[in-house]
């Protein structure tokens, strides 16, 4: 979150690449191809990302009037990941364990076998538990070519530059001291001076 409410807390991109001809009926069809889908727990999976709707996590029937405004395209990224507690799958473990050697008649468990009572117990738990739904807003300014990403997150952040690449077929490259330079215009010559500055203190150093 962050766009319409919470902390503003962004991490800002240039962006790159050549926007097509009709982009927002071709992005509206990326957004739903893209879209966030629930995790399959039949697929064993534990976690899913997609797009959604900036103003509702559970929308994603992507229209002009929920994503577009001006030059600007709102939308957010929904994450939902399945995590089961540590020391309480652990207990439950051990649970599953004893009961599987008194079924047996054994003392001891093999690897092998404590490897399948484990997957066994992951998949009938994660029925039982609900998703951590989180949510990330997009702020792309097409015109401009920029784009602000709610959080500053390292792993969101590298999910979010693979992800608008293969929605949009553009590249994102997050803004920095380097980045702002390369967008300065400049000539290779004056580059290159800027390149080598040497870095200057900009208040004395404490006694």
């Amino acid at each position: 979150m962050g766009a319409l409410s919470g902390t503003l807390t962004t991490t800002a991109y240039y962006i790159e690449g050549d926007v097509p001809d009709g982009f927002r009926e071709t992005y509206i069809e990326a957004l739903s191809k893209f879209r966030f889908k629930e995790i399959d727990l039949g697929l064993d999976q534990d976690e899913s990302l997609g797009w959604v709707t900036i103003a509702d996590p559970f929308d994603t029937a992507f229209e002009l009037n929920k994503v577009s405004w001006g030059s600007y395209l709102m939308v957010a990224i929904r994450h939902d990941a399945i995590r089961l507690p540590a020391n309480a799958f652990k207990l439950h473990l051990g649970k599953a364990v004893q009961e599987y050697l008194r079924e047996h008649g054994k003392e001891r468990i093999s690897k092998p076998e404590q490897e399948e009572i484990k997957d066994q117990l992951q998949k009938q738990l994660r029925k039982r538990v609900l998703p951590a739904i989180k949510t990330f807003d997009l702020v792309w300014n097409i015109e401009r070519r920029q784009a602000w990403f709610f959080t500053q997150n390292k792993k969101m952040n590298e999910l979010f530059v693979d992800m608008f690449e293969e929605t949009f077929g553009l590249q994102a490259h997050e803004r920095n001291p380097y980045s702002l330079v390369e967008h300065m215009g400049l000539d290779d010559a004056m580059f290159d001076r800027m390149l080598s500055i040497e870095p200057a203190a900009l208040a004395a150093p404490p006694r």
